[in-house]
């Protein structure tokens, strides 16, 4: 039995949250095609901490941008929360994309216009919240995160480990199916990035479902489920260090 199919005998009776299904992704260079993702496939359950890994090159980046409704796979099918979204218009992309993904960036993607509870608030603005809710969510988040003393700051007034704690906050803010990091912690000094990734582990303790692509080996250490590229091809689906320390994973409620 395969490390997938045994991830998904543990979720038996469950609907994975996503579900890639050979997907490929190739760019038109000219007369030259180039094969970026060559057939990956693979499911993501509730309630897991995945990393996704690889050198430079290997297609990373073009899987995130797929995993996040950024771009559109070449052929393939990707099911998220039960909706196959490889081919949707641009603007059913972008509600699927603001209707079931938190994204947190490595440069953190604030808007330095506003304040940290504007900057929360931008997901449910775009969803359609009214006013009096946006602000309650965004004020709990903010509290959630350790910011319920700079709510009212703007960007330029905050450190890199309380930017990136308003990012979170932000990807939280429409309750989606998942967390998407992109090199999360890259930006951060040792501290701010430890204090991070402590809470990403309370978030993935609460039953958050968290997907990181990352070229950082520490989160080797961290994750229930490391996805190794090269080459454009799944090299592999392995536990990480807490799916080791804690063999039956921690599920988000049914």
């Amino acid at each position: 039995m395969t490390l997938t199919e045994e991830n998904a005998a543990l979720h038996e009776g469950r609907e994975p949250i996503i579900r890639l299904v050979d997907i490929r992704k190739s760019y038109q260079m000219g007369d030259v095609v180039s094969q970026v993702l060559q057939g990956i496939s693979f499911d993501i359950y509730p309630g897991e901490y995945v990393c996704i890994m690889g050198p430079s090159g290997c297609g990373k980046s073009t899987l995130l941008n797929v995993l996040g409704c950024l771009d559109q796979p070449t052929s393939g099918d990707y099911f998220l929360g039960g909706e196959n979204v490889a081919t949707l218009n641009d603007d059913d992309l972008s509600a699927a994309r603001n209707r079931n993904l938190g994204f947190i960036f490595q440069s953190y993607n604030l808007i330095q216009q506003l304040t940290v509870l504007e900057n929360i608030a931008v997901p449910m603005y775009y969803g359609g919240a009214d006013d009096a809710l946006m602000r309650r969510t965004a004020e709990k988040l903010a509290r959630r995160v350790g910011l319920e003393h700079r709510m009212n700051h703007k960007p330029n007034e905050l450190s890199g480990g309380q930017q990136q704690r308003v990012a979170i906050a932000r990807a939280l803010s429409n309750s989606p199916l998942m967390i998407l990091a992109d090199e999360a912690t890259g930006n951060l000094d040792s501290k701010s990035g430890r204090e991070i990734l402590a809470l990403f582990d309370e978030l993935n303790a609460e039953g958050k479902t968290l997907v990181f692509v990352t070229h950082d080996e520490r989160m080797v250490e961290r994750c229930t489920r490391i996805i190794r590229l090269r080459d454009g091809l799944l090299e592999s689906d392995q536990p990480g260090a807490k799916a080791r320390a804690h063999p039956v994973p921690r599920l988000a409620a049914a």
